[in-house]
């Protein structure tokens, strides 16, 4: 019995982190990315073109390299923010 109230509080810790990372990672998309890309990654007048649901190694690529118009972009989640532009819905 406690190495199943063991497991259980090691998953939700581990959800609790996950849930954390994904909310940093819509902080940053929101704060460095949305004025151009859309909140939702749906495209706007200065990237018309949608994001939502892109690869993330893709996404990560442009952050970190740039792309077309777009300069790289420091910041330090990188990969999350990249996770995060996947999981964005496409319209």
């Amino acid at each position: 019995m406690k190495r199943i109230a063991l497991a259980l509080a090691v998953l939700g810790i581990a959800s609790s982190a996950h849930a954390d990372a994904d909310a940093a990672a819509a902080a940053t998309y929101a704060k460095k990315c949305a004025l151009c890309h859309g909140k939702a990654g749906e495209g706007a007048k200065m990237a018309p073109k949608p994001i939502a649901g892109m690869p993330a190694a893709e996404v990560k690529k442009a952050i970190v390299e740039g792309k077309g118009k777009m300069k790289p972009v420091k910041i330090d989640d990188a990969d999350a923010v990249a996770e995060y532009v996947t999981k964005l819905k496409k319209e």
